[in-house]
């Protein structure tokens, strides 16, 4: 069966809509966000090219500790090696095509396949086959340890997140997040330390999260964090306080130095963090925020770095896994416990609930569930850009047509 293309899907003269200027431009139609058929292009041809984000690095922090996990349907295990290394493979035993970790695992010296113990090394050779040919270290009819070894998956490790690419054809890791890179130049990330770990579902598609990236909505979705449309604004001249700029994989959010500067009675102030220490030399930074396409958020504070990453579910559900890093001990340390809760209640609400709507990122999934809901409308399939805010969700979108095209 020969999968059906974006424009079968989504009907004549979509991407030639999407493609004109924003100020005219029309949007992804509904079927782009409720139709299976679109959800299974998107999983056979956007996630296996492109670099997926799919776990933390503190998710496997020692040696000897795996987790399984799926990218595209396809079963992947995340293994911390000998050498400390973090390395991907197929999730398949070379025998009978068994999956071969099922569930995360701590302090490994091998992964052995539950139905005939095939036995693998954390650097995916084959160590053991037993009873193969009758005898118990398969010595009459012995295998090619190397060549029957756990298929690997390319994998790299950036700013704590770890990203596979399975096709294998994707431009190296550094080259792909070279504007991400560009970004956050200044800071040194690597003083950083996991101080909590979430996710939950929420029931809308994954791309809602990539057409939220604008400001046009914090006054409204998120009313005690952003109070002001002349914290976004000039309200003279039109111009926004918040750069744009989409590069490559990667849409960028930045505070200009030019914006206002809250007063100390704001929300975001007290939280009593140490900040994150610069490289030598560098400006002044007052935080910066991007989405790496396809499914994975960055936002760096100067006291704290909060990743996120979409796990597609289904046309309709989406799985967020996120994460809080802070500088050194105070990502773990009692004395600033209550300083890491009111960060994280910021995005997640006091009762960690995604219902309660208080925080942040539940306020943001909550606007995407509207949408999803408002998506089976038959008068859903106008949408437009706003050419002040909504640069990078039109450029967003364009980037999946096209990625979808080849």
């Amino acid at each position: 069966m020969t999968l059906a293309s974006a424009e079968e899907i989504l009907g004549p003269g979509v991407a030639a809509a999407l493609a004109r200027p924003i100020e005219t431009a029309r949007g992804l139609p509904s079927s782009a966000y409720t139709s299976q058929a679109f959800f299974d292009l998107e999983q056979r041809r956007l996630f296996p090219k492109t670099w997926v984000g799919v776990a933390f690095a503190d998710d496997i922090p020692e040696r000897g500790d795996a987790m399984p996990a799926t990218v595209a349907s396809v079963p992947v295990v995340l293994v911390r090696d000998e050498a400390g290394q973090v390395r991907a493979f197929h999730n398949v035993c070379r025998h009978r095509a068994t999956i071969v970790l099922e569930r995360p695992a701590k302090g490994l010296n091998n992964l052995q396949c539950p139905y005939h113990a095939w036995t693998y090394g954390l650097d995916g050779t084959l160590r053991a086959a037993p009873f193969w040919d009758g005898t118990k270290n398969t010595s009459k009819a012995p295998l090619d340890r190397k060549a029957n070894g756990l298929v690997p998956v390319h994998c790299g490790v950036w700013n704590h997140i770890i990203f596979i690419n399975l096709d294998g054809n994707a431009a190296p890791l550094e080259q792909y997040l070279g504007p991400a890179d560009r970004a956050l130049a200044d800071i040194d990330a690597g003083a950083l330390r996991l101080g909590f770990r979430f996710s939950w579902d929420f029931k809308a598609n994954w791309k809602m999260v990539n057409d939220n990236w604008e400001v046009y909505h914090h006054v409204w979705v998120h009313e005690g964090v952003f109070d002001k449309m002349s914290d976004e604004v000039n309200l003279d001249t039109g111009e926004t306080y918040t750069e744009m700029k989409p590069d490559g994989n990667v849409l960028v959010l930045r505070r200009k130095r030019t914006a206002p500067v809250r007063p100390p009675s704001a929300p975001l102030a007290g939280y009593s963090m140490p900040t994150i220490p610069l490289k030598l030399g560098a400006p002044p930074f007052a935080g910066c925020t991007g989405a790496i396409l396809p499914n994975t958020t960055v936002t760096m504070g100067i006291s704290g770095y909060s990743p996120a990453i979409y796990e597609p579910i289904a046309p309709g559900v989406t799985r967020a896994h996120m994460a809080w890093y802070f500088l050194g001990d105070a990502a773990t340390s009692e004395e600033f416990a209550a300083a890491r809760s009111r960060v994280i209640d910021r995005w997640l609400g006091p009762s960690r609930r995604f219902e309660d709507r208080t925080g942040i990122r539940s306020q943001d999934h909550h606007c995407f569930e509207l949408q999803q809901a408002a998506r089976s409308s038959p008068v859903a399939d106008s949408v437009q850009f706003s050419p002040s805010w909504e640069v990078n969700v039109h450029y967003f979108q364009k980037w999946l047509l096209a990625q979808l095209a080849v």
